[in-house]
């Protein structure tokens, strides 16, 4: 771990500046670290070479993917990533489609019997890779495991759930504590993957995390952690034959420009997470394209409301949100592809409230005079922590070290702690964030109870440390509330709450963006941001 220190110089060159060289220059000004640190370089540490291209041959049916970020966990009920490969491998009871509607998925049908059950039949004949056959029984143990476990990243979010009662080998209910409008929603998370229960515990975690098996259309062959993934077509898939690819080969290149160069070299057939700065390289190679994509995702800071921290002072937190520029921030790190927002709501989705999304309250004056009123100033700067990942977001660092300059513009002063993938994932769950820690949540469930229940003060209070009664008793009567109309309603007031409360002071909805070899494959970026092989067509 390493801690710089930024210089408040350097801001009106980066805001002046009309060109991205020029204005990456001002940024260079603007922030100054310690121990050689240079803003837009790795250290050699973080960027492992390429993949050599005999291993990444040019097989038709093999298809080759360099990944921005390698797979926490093969546990999809302890791994809450958003965008990851892992559901190639697992399988859930119900998916949603592009238009936003439930279809059966391991399920053959459902429906629900009464305000809080819900009736399932399976399809008959699913196999795990093992060949194990899909039953009710693998379905209860799952469940049961993520609703018991609270160890479990993804146990908050299936806490509503009292039962799973078997009632065959293919047909069982799922009864909720109380009525629940997001059930569906809770099943097509990564956390709702089927695990085969005899496996499971013959097994133990420990061996299943390194030999997984699930019931998706692709097993794994072999893993190397944080380099190299490969998967094979499951021919025992009970869809059938769902891709072209017999193979995938998936290569963690956590380097932008490395990825780049594998494509453009015909390494690799698609690549995530391509910056701005590589676009015109992607789109000046005959065959080679960028696609973009909307996501659910929002860029955000996490503020730690504890008692123990200065952001603590709700005028703290609106000195900080005043003093970010998130027009800014969009227009030059990511050429205006993305969106400020100052909720977590996205279009599209339950109760999206208009008048919080596409603005920004960027006002230094106000920030400046909030300072003073809580009680910091030249005298007695105000000296925050502000935690930045490293490799786990597009261009998270150089987004990071951004706001800590615009923070240091009007006079806090700021020390940047960077972490990498794993360590950011460590600290933050273990609740050591500091006052600050920089964050893209998505919304996996595509409704707004996952990013709004999350600021209930029962669900991560060491966490966040933020406690808003009227929060709390809108957003437990939201979760019994079978209304759409009243739900979306509840959810709008709680917005509109948190804008001016900023236990999360949020900066802009990205846009992800993909790199494809054209003359290989075709793709339609979906909003979960899962890489599944199947949704990767062959040309």
């Amino acid at each position: 771990m390493k801690i710089y220190m930024l210089r408040n110089t350097g801001m009106d060159q980066v805001r002046k500046s009309s060109t991205r060289k020029g204005w990456i220059a001002g940024l260079a000004v603007a922030i100054v670290a310690v121990a050689g640190y240079s803003l837009f370089m790795r250290t050699s540490h973080e960027s492992p070479k390429p993949a050599a291209a005999a291993a990444l041959a040019r097989d038709p049916d093999t298809l080759r993917i360099g990944m921005d970020k390698g797979i926490l966990s093969f546990d999809p009920q302890n791994n809450g990533s958003y965008g990851t490969p892992l559901m190639n491998v697992f399988d859930t009871l119900v998916r949603i489609d592009k238009d936003g509607n439930f279809q059966p998925q391991l399920a053959e049908s459902f429906k629900q019997v009464d305000p809080v059950t819900w009736a399932f039949s399976l399809h008959k004949g699913i196999k795990f890779h093992n060949g194990d056959e899909l039953t009710s029984s693998d379905v209860k143990f799952t469940l049961d495991r993520v609703t018991s476990d609270k160890s479990l990243i993804e146990n908050a979010r299936f806490s509503s759930i009292k039962e799973v009662k078997i009632l065959d080998k293919y047909n069982f209910e799922i009864i909720t504590k109380e009525p629940d409008p997001v059930l569906l929603n809770r099943l097509i998370r990564m956390g709702g993957s089927i695990l085969p229960e005899h496996y499971f515990k013959e097994k133990g975690v420990s061996y299943f995390m390194q030999h997984p098996v699930g019931s998706g259309p692709y097993q794994v062959v072999d893993y190397e952690p944080d380099r190299r993934l490969i998967l094979k077509r499951f021919d025992g898939y009970f869809k059938g034959k769902v891709s072209e690819w017999k193979k995938a080969v998936i290569t963690v290149l956590p380097d932008a420009a490395t990825r780049v160069n594998e494509l453009v070299t015909g390494g690799v057939d698609l690549v995530t997470e391509i910056p701005p700065s590589e676009w015109s390289r992607v789109n000046g190679q005959k065959g080679l394209k960028i696609v973009d994509g909307n996501s659910t995702q929002v860029m955000l800071l996490v503020v730690n409301c504890n008692k123990e921290f200065p952001t603590s002072d709700r005028r703290v937190r609106q000195a900080i949100e005043y003093a970010i520029d998130s027009r800014l921030i969009v227009k030059k790190l990511f050429d205006g592809m993305g969106t400020p927002t100052r909720t977590h709501i996205t279009p599209g989705i339950l109760g999206f409230d208009k008048s919080l999304y596409d603005t920004s309250d960027y006002d230094p004056a106000k920030a400046k005079a909030l300072l003073k009123e809580a009680g910091y100033g030249e005298s007695k700067p105000l000296k925050l922590t502000l935690q930045i990942p490293q490799g786990r977001y597009l261009l998270d660092s150089e987004l990071g070290q951004l706001i800590a300059a615009m923070l240091q513009g009007v006079g806090i002063q700021v020390k940047i702690e960077l972490l990498e993938n794993s360590r950011y994932v460590q600290v933050r769950n273990s609740n050591k964030n500091q006052a600050l820690m920089l964050a893209g949540y998505g919304n996996s469930m595509f409704d707004p109870f996952l990013p709004l229940n999350a600021l209930n003060s029962k669900v991560y209070f060491k966490r966040i440390g933020y406690k808003n009664e009227r929060v709390d008793a809108l957003l437990d009567k939201a979760m019994q509330t079978m209304d759409p109309k009243e739900r979306a309603k509840m959810y709008q007031e709680v917005q509109q709450i948190l804008a001016v409360d900023l236990p999360y002071i949020y900066i802009y909805n990205e846009r992800y963006f993909t790199g494809i070899d054209t003359n290989r494959v075709s793709f339609d970026p979906p909003a979960s941001k899962d890489i599944l092989v199947e949704d990767i067509k062959k040309k």
